[in-house]
């Protein structure tokens, strides 16, 4: 054990947070039974295409037919292919459809929700957390 242990800490120095400590940060939402809880991830590279956009409606459809959540998540990894103004862009061409999000991202800067970061790079702290619980378990 305190090889798995000196490893994790080898490989995620920085990491001080655990499981248990995202648990109580993002906690259950209550919602009725059934209700969905959807996610569109796009990247901030251009257009919405019709494929995405097809993938945002049938999301935010599952979760208002279940009084779920529908969320936006903006996956920025690609930082070469990103283009500016893109958040903005997704979110306007989501808004001429009439697909509003519940939680996530409303502009470039700023989100709603309990359940953020909304921006994917913002989330690494989060999987590197889970990512070291795995090492500690072998």
């Amino acid at each position: 054990m305190d090889k798995l242990k000196e490893l994790a800490d080898l490989m995620f120095p920085n990491v001080t947070k655990t499981i248990d400590d995202y648990e109580k940060m993002y906690p259950e939402r209550n919602l009725d039974e059934g209700a969905r809880v959807t996610r569109f991830a796009p990247s901030p590279t251009g257009f919405v295409h019709m494929g995405s956009l097809l993938s945002a409606f049938e999301d935010y459809k599952a979760a208002k037919d279940t009084n779920g959540i529908f969320y936006l998540r903006i996956e920025d990894t690609d930082q070469k292919r990103s283009v500016e103004n893109g958040i903005v862009g997704i979110l306007n061409d989501l808004k001429n459809f009439d697909i509003i999000p519940d939680e996530g991202m409303i502009d470039e800067e700023n989100s709603i929700g309990e359940y953020g970061p909304y921006i994917q790079s913002e989330r690494m702290e989060i999987y590197h957390t889970f990512c070291k619980h795995l090492v500690l378990n072998g």
